[in-house]
C-alpha cells in the first residue's frame, strides 16, 4: 500500500466516493477502520493506515466504523484482481463457498491444491481463505442486525455461521461487543420480505430499473425486486423470506447482474482517452447489465457487431468493449 498511500491521503482528505471499497483507512488512535469517504472527522495523516480489502483491516486488529458502515461498500471490479485465480476464489468466497465446506473442497473445486490456494489469496489479499470468509459472515451479520428486525439466531445461519453459539463467539472476539449492542428498534415487514441496500460508485446509469424477478438458488426460489436510489448512491432491493438461507450468494448475484462493483472513474476514463469523450460526458457511469432471472453478470469485454470496421474500431476500448457497446446503443 505504500506505493498508494499519497494518493490515498488525498482521496481521504477529499472524502472521494469514487475510491469507495477500492480501500479502507484504518485510525490507529481509535482502532476503526472506514471507508475512504465517510463524514466523520478527518484524522491526522500519521495515524492512518491503509488496507486492500475489509478483511485485511479487520486482520490487523481495525473494527468497523459505526458511522460509515464498511459492510455496505461496493466492491472491486472483477479485472482489479492481478490474480484469476484469486479474483475467482475471492468471488466464490463471497457467495459463501466456505460456509459449512473446507478450504480444501474449495481448492479441489478450482482445480489447485490448498496450499496454493491459500498462498494466492495471503499474497494478493493479505488475508487466508477463512479469514476473508470470516469477515464476509461479520459483515453480513452485521447489516442484518442494523438494517432488519431478524433474531439472532436467523442472523447467524443467514450470515454463514453454522451455529448461534459460534456466530456469538466470534462477534464479540472480532468486535469487542455483543450483536444485540448494535440492534436498533425497527418494526418487520407486514409481508415477510427483508429490505436491503447494495451500494454503487456514483455516477451509474443502469437501465431496465425498477425491475422484480423470481430467483432460485439451492433449492430456494422467491421474488426479488429492484429499485434505484441515486441520490443514496444504492440500490434498494426487497427480498422474499424464502431466500434468507441462500441471502450470501444471492447478494453477490445481484451485484453481479446490476454491475454494482464497476469503477466508473477508470473505465469512463478509458473510453475517453479512445474516442468516446461525447458519449461519456452524456452519460457517465453506464452499467452492463446481465440477466437477473439467473443472477449472470454480463461479460464486461462482450462486443456483438457484424460490422468488420467497428469490430476494428472496437479494440481499443479493451477490456471495457460492453461498456462502449452499451453507450453506443444510446446514441442510436
Amino acid at each position: 500500500m505504500f506505493q498508494h498511500r499519497e494518493a490515498y491521503q488525498l482521496a481521504v482528505d477529499a472524502r472521494d466516493q469514487r475510491f469507495d471499497g477500492v480501500f479502507y483507512v484504518g485510525i490507529t488512535t481509535t482502532h476503526v477502520y472506514c471507508r475512504p469517504c465517510c463524514p466523520s472527522r478527518l484524522a491526522l495523516d500519521q495515524h492512518r493506515r491503509f488496507f486492500d480489502s475489509a478483511a485485511a483491516a479487520e486482520q490487523a486488529g481495525f473494527r468497523p466504523c459505526l458511522r460509515c458502515r464498511p459492510e455496505l461498500a461496493p466492491g472491486r471490479t472483477a479485472l482489479a484482481a492481478v490474480s484469476r485465480l484469486a479474483q475467482v476464489a475471492s468471488e466464490r468466497i463471497a457467495s459463501g463457498a466456505l460456509n459449512g465446506h473446507s478450504v480444501a473442497h474449495l481448492a479441489t473445486e478450482l482445480g489447485v491444491s490448498e496450499r496454493h490456494l491459500r498462498r494466492a489469496l495471503e499474497r494478493e489479499v493479505s488475508v487466508s481463505p477463512l479469514e476473508l470468509a470470516q469477515t464476509h459472515r461479520l459483515l453480513l451479520a452485521k447489516r442484518l442486525i442494523v438494517d432488519t428486525d431478524l433474531p439472532m439466531t436467523r442472523v447467524a445461519y443467514a450470515s454463514g455461521f453454522q451455529s448461534l453459539r459460534r456466530f456469538n463467539a466470534v462477534f464479540r472476539a472480532q468486535y469487542r461487543m455483543a450483536p444485540s449492542a448494535l440492534r436498533r428498534g425497527r418494526r418487520a415487514r407486514a409481508d415477510g420480505s427483508l429490505r436491503l441496500t447494495l451500494a454503487y460508485r456514483p455516477p451509474a446509469l443502469i437501465a431496465g430499473l425498477p425491475r422484480e424477478a423470481r430467483v432460485s438458488i439451492a433449492g430456494h426460489s422467491g421474488a426479488v425486486s429492484v429499485r434505484n436510489s441515486a441520490a443514496d448512491a444504492h440500490l434498494v432491493v426487497d427480498i422474499a423470506e424464502s431466500l434468507l438461507p441462500v441471502l450470501m450468494p444471492l447478494i453477490a448475484g445481484l451485484r453481479r447482474v446490476f454491475d454494482l462493483d464497476a469503477e466508473p472513474a477508470v473505465i469512463d476514463a478509458h473510453l475517453r482517452a479512445n474516442g468516446l469523450s461525447k458519449l461519456v460526458d452524456r452519460w457517465p457511469g453506464a452499467r452492463v447489465v446481465g440477466v437477473f432471472e439467473r443472477l449472470e453478470g454480463a461479460n464486461p469485454d462482450a462486443f456483438d457487431t457484424t460490422d468488420p470496421a467497428l469490430r476494428a474500431r472496437a479494440e481499443q476500448w479493451r477490456p471495457w468493449r460492453a461498456y462502449a457497446a452499451q453507450l453506443l446503443k444510446l446514441a442510436e
